[in-house]
């Protein structure tokens, strides 16, 4: 198998991003997202033992995604944190609902779609990374600290899981 060296000699730009939830709902989680981690995946080897030589592993049949973390900006009003504990708590109080079911039934849906755009060196959309079904796990503490210094924003942190990712 052969490959090509890209024609596009430019590097991602760490500020090069933007991410989309749906924004009807999750407007402000949108709005003061700072920093996203992709996530990284494996995949489980079976080992075959095999007498007297070491044990020969075969690939594994699945892949294993981590979890996508986002880091938030906290706003005076506690928006974007409070949409979070309300999607959380919506999940432990509200059946799971897939956007079809909720849509049918007048009501929100445990999971949302999240994508992240990947933006060029001229701050144009290049590609998208389009997570499915994503589920919060978990929502950051908050710190509060009067013995700063200087003027540091204080952020949160949120994890999701999903279904699975595209790049397109």
């Amino acid at each position: 198998m052969s490959t090509t060296l890209t024609d596009n000699k430019n590097f991602l730009q760490p500020t090069g991003f933007k991410v989309s939830i749906e924004r009807s709902k999750y407007g402000n989680l949108e709005y003061f997202a700072q920093s996203v981690i992709h996530p990284g995946a494996t995949v489980a080897v079976t080992e075959m033992p095999v007498p007297r030589i070491r044990n020969i592993p075969y690939a594994g049949d699945a892949i294993d995604y981590g979890q996508l973390d986002i880091e938030l900006i906290l706003d005076e009003d506690l928006k974007s944190y409070t949409e979070m504990q309300n999607w959380l708590e919506r999940i432990i109080n509200e059946p799971n609902l897939t956007r079809r079911e909720a849509e049918s039934q007048g009501t929100d849906a445990t999971t949302a779609d999240i994508t992240v755009t990947i933006l060029t060196s001229h701050n144009n959309a290049n590609l998208r990374i389009k997570y499915n079904d994503c589920v919060p796990t978990s929502l950051g503490q908050i710190t509060l600290a009067s013995t700063g210094g200087s003027v540091s924003y204080i952020t949160f942190g949120a994890s999701f899981r999903f279904r699975d990712f595209e790049i397109s």
